[in-house]
């Protein structure tokens, strides 16, 4: 899936957060040429992500999942683009706090594997998302005989964690 929203936050903000966050350990790995490689990493959970700064755009590559996201200036606003999973937008603890401006369910789909080209707000590819998936499901448990355990991978799509008319806070909460 890939979609592109405005975030409040600004670029000299979101570099700031990397390179200085207490959230993570950042080691710049290289810097020429109007080029920043900058490494994330989680010590506790032992993730990492790879992270580009460049003049007008940082392109942030999570490692386990190799979502990406790619934050860049367009006209006088920052926007963030997000190519992965449904249930992974917004959801990585290797994020810096990107802010939707607007409700993030009314953002296209810009393309996916499920609609391929056709654009659908993000709030009805989470319901087609979820049909495509109990659908496999079925076939799975026709074919193995067998039923899913609580514990296996979710068979309900991450809704929760996207709240209608609320901004996405940062997976970090600050302890004051």
């Amino acid at each position: 899936m890939r979609i592109q929203f405005e975030i409040k936050e600004r670029l000299p903000e979101i570099i700031t957060e990397i390179l200085t966050s207490n959230k993570w350990q950042s080691t710049v790995n290289e810097e020429q040429c109007g080029l920043k490689r900058v490494v994330i990493k989680d010590l506790m959970y032992d993730s990492k992500a790879t992270i580009e700064i460049w003049e007008n755009e940082i392109h942030i590559k999570i490692a386990w999942s190799n979502y990406t996201y790619r934050i860049f200036n367009q006209a006088h606003s920052v926007w963030c683009e997000y190519i992965g999973a449904y249930r992974g937008l917004l959801e990585q603890k290797l994020l810096p706090t990107l802010t939707p401006v607007k409700n993030i369910l009314d953002t296209n789909v810009l393309d996916s594997s499920i609609l391929g080209n056709k654009k659908e707000m993000l709030r009805n590819y989470s319901f087609v998302n979820l049909k495509v998936k109990q659908s496999r499901n079925e076939i799975y448990s026709k074919e193995h005989s067998k039923t899913f355990h609580k514990d296996d991978h979710p068979t309900i799509v991450y809704d929760e964690f996207i709240k209608e008319g609320i901004p996405v806070p940062s997976p970090y909460t600050m302890e004051e």
